[in-house]
Order: structure tokens, then C-alpha cells, then sequence
């Protein structure tokens, strides 16, 4: 059930705490790894509103807003963004600086509708330092390749409907790692990371028996997003290959210790 995350951060922490368990606790290489991921994991979950190196937080126009209505009427949220990504550096070698813009506009578009907003093409602009036409040019360049970039103005089209969610749920039940799902599915690993993450917290929830408009309220995800994580929550359940996985995850964050520091995060006092 190991994630890949391909971070200096995450890269740096996993051998250090990999050394800790060595030598406090004398455990084999495998496990001390193993645990350090596992012990990582949990931080992200429980942590949802950190920022991750390279990232920054930028204000949106909500996904939910018509794409003619005027900017002062909008209601804007806070999106993260991958303005930077540790592989960058190495794509950026190998395929060229143009190249790696492309790269970076399909990302953060793909972020922002995946946290409820949408990029227009002058945001791109201002965060790539573009001029708003060259923008344009990079976009026909991507879809020119059958890539789909999601803005402000093609809001119709709305890339999660067509990301393959429940294929990330299954292949991370089945234990494949953050990097072989974004080489299946198509999607850089930060999206498969959020996506597998905003699972395991609705589905926490759900298990408790909040009402999705409680799990949105307690964690932020869209009630649209938190009822497509419910319907796959459900879907896995009635799979006797998926459940048995499922369980044996879902039993290893339900300790007593991690549901206090759930309740504690999201101010539930009482409720569990």
C-alpha cells in the first residue's frame, strides 16, 4: 500500500526516519521503510492543508461559477498549485524549457478543477510568467496531442468528469504505487496523491456515519467531489477482490489514536 511520492521532502524524511527505526529499534531495512511511508501517510492525511514543495496557494474563480459572469460577482476559492515539481528538473533536460511550461500549464489546470476552481488563460499567464498569448499557443499545442486543458472558458468539458477515479482507487487497493498509476491513468503523481488521499478521509468519515454535507464541511472537499468519493467507497465494499484490502487500510488508520487526532483536526468534539 505504498505511495510514491516524489519529493526531495519526502525522500529526505523517509530515510531519516528509515535510519530512526534501524537504529532505536534495530527493525530489517524493509520494514524501517516501510513504516517511515506508512508514518508519512498518515501525516499527509491528517495534514490536508500543508503545502508541499514547489507549491504555492493561489485565489480562483469556483469551478462552479458560469464562465461569462463578471470577475467582481465571482466567488473565488483557494487552490494549490504545483508550480514546481522535483522531476521538472529532469524533464526540463531532457525535452527543453517549452516543453516543461506544457507541462506545468496541463498540471495546475488539472488542480485547480480538481479543488472546486478553474484557471482562466490570464491566471496561467501571470503564474508562468506568459503573456496571455502565448498561453493560447501553448494550449492548441497540448490539445493538438488530445489532451484536454480545462479554463475558465471550457468549464463545459470539466476534467474530473472524465479522470478515471475509481481506475486510481482500484490499482491503489491492488497496491500499486503513486508512480505506476499516474503512468497508467495519465495524470501527474501530486493528482493521483490528492485524489487517493481525499478518498481515505471522506471514506473515513463516511464509515463514522457523517452525512456527506458534514464530510464536506469537515474537510473542505467539494459535497459533489465527497459523494463520487462515497459512490466508490461503496463500489469497493460490494468487490470481494477490492473489500478485503480495503478493510485491512481502512482498519490501520481507524486506532484509536488516529481517530483522536481526526476529531481533534476537524473540532468534532462529541461526535465520534
Amino acid at each position: 500500500m505504498n505511495i510514491k511520492w516524489s519529493s526531495r521532502f519526502k525522500d529526505r524524511s523517509v530515510g531519516l526516519l528509515t535510519h530512526y527505526f534501524q537504529t532505536r529499534y534495530r527493525f530489517s531495512p524493509a520494514l524501517a521503510e516501510a513504516l517511515s511511508a506508512d508514518f508519512l501517510r498518515l501525516f499527509r492525511l491528517f495534514n490536508p492543508d500543508r503545502l508541499e514543495e514547489g507549491q504555492v496557494i493561489y485565489h480562483v474563480v469556483a469551478r462552479k461559477e458560469p464562465s461569462g459572469k463578471s470577475l467582481k460577482d465571482c466567488e473565488f476559492v483557494p487552490v494549490r498549485l504545483t508550480l514546481y515539481h522535483p522531476e521538472d528538473s529532469e524533464f526540463k533536460k531532457k525535452n527543453g524549457l517549452k516543453k516543461l511550461k506544457l507541462r506545468i500549464i496541463k498540471r495546475i489546470t488539472r488542480e485547480a478543477v480538481q479543488q472546486g476552481g478553474s484557471l482562466s488563460q490570464e491566471d496561467i499567464a501571470e503564474l508562468l510568467f506568459l503573456d496571455r498569448r502565448t498561453v493560447v499557443e501553448y494550449i492548441k499545442e497540448i490539445e493538438a496531442e488530445g489532451e484536454k486543458v480545462i479554463t475558465r472558458a471550457k468549464l463545459s468539458l470539466l476534467f474530473f468528469h472524465q479522470s478515471p477515479k475509481f481506475k486510481i482507487i482500484k490499482m491503489f487497493l491492488n497496491g500499486y504505487n503513486g508512480a505506476e498509476i499516474a503512468s497508467s491513468c495519465g495524470y501527474p503523481e501530486t493528482y493521483i496523491a490528492s485524489h487517493i488521499d481525499s478518498f481515505l478521509r471522506v471514506s473515513l468519515f463516511y464509515r463514522r456515519g457523517f452525512a456527506p454535507f458534514q464530510i464536506a464541511q469537515s474537510t473542505g472537499i467539494e459535497l459533489n467531489s465527497v459523494n463520487k468519493h462515497i459512490e466508490n467507497y461503496n463500489r469497493v465494499m460490494a468487490d470481494e477482490k477490492l473489500s478485503q484490502p480495503a478493510r485491512k487500510i481502512f482498519s490501520f488508520y481507524e486506532g484509536p489514536e488516529v481517530v483522536a487526532l481526526l476529531k481533534s483536526k476537524n473540532n468534532f468534539y462529541g461526535m465520534w
